[in-house]
């Protein structure tokens, strides 16, 4: 059997994708900026995956390559609207991606704004991969909140899986559409300053992570 491909992606890392090179991350939480959150675990989060005979493969923000195929693609994030921990996943509805002002400025929108930056091409987010999406954000969501607790340094909420009209950042994320993956999700771990001592914990984040990904990927029959 062909170990299966899973997509790692570090939020806000640089080069970032056009027409979003302005979302930088937040500037706070417990290593100063949210990039040196998602860059930690996602280091970890790979390790991890490979340690469970997953071909995990990072990929900064701009998505790389463009399009590849796989059976996951994840992004981790902390600092989402409202404060608060969730997972976001690949949605039919409500159009595809989101747009901003320039390079990620001002309110997410289904259509461009006038002064939009360019848009690389996008992929298709079909209703198996919503489909898969959603069963993989259910999972992730089950076991990042056995983690997200008081006594592991969280001390914010934690929202579970996003509705598919809630968030639109998280659930008509470009990285969506720029792989072919079969599931796409999009993980907000927590909270910077309330939640910065469970974020500090990037090997537990990314443990919690790695084994709902690999139950996932059970469920599917990719690895043994």
């Amino acid at each position: 059997m062909a170990r299966p491909v899973v997509w790692v992606q570090a939020g806000h890392e640089g080069p970032r994708e056009p027409g979003y090179a302005n979302q930088t991350g937040a500037g706070s939480g417990p290593f100063g900026s949210e990039v040196g959150f998602t860059t930690r675990t996602a280091a970890a989060l790979v390790s991890r995956l490979q340690s469970a005979g997953v071909d995990a493969r990072r990929t900064p923000g701009k998505v790389a390559p463009w399009g590849a195929t796989g059976a996951t693609f994840i992004s981790i994030h902390h600092d989402s609207a409202g404060g608060q921990a969730a997972v976001g996943h690949a949605v039919t509805s409500g159009g595809g991606e989101n747009y901003y002002h320039a390079e990620g400025d001002g309110t997410a929108s289904p259509t461009p704004y006038a002064d939009s930056a360019p848009h690389r091409s996008a992929t298709r987010v079909s209703v198996s991969v919503q489909r898969a999406s959603n069963a993989l954000a259910v999972r992730v969501a089950a076991s990042l909140g056995r983690v997200h607790t008081s006594a592991n340094g969280a001390n914010g909420p934690f929202g579970g899986v996003v509705p598919a009209n809630g968030n639109r950042r998280m659930m008509h994320f470009y990285g969506y559409y720029r792989t072919n993956a079969t599931a796409r999700i999009l993980v907000e771990c927590g909270a910077p300053g309330v939640d910065d001592g469970f974020l500090a914990k990037t090997n537990l984040v990314a443990k919690s992570l790695a084994d709902a990904i690999v139950t996932d990927l059970r469920a599917r029959s990719l690895l043994p």
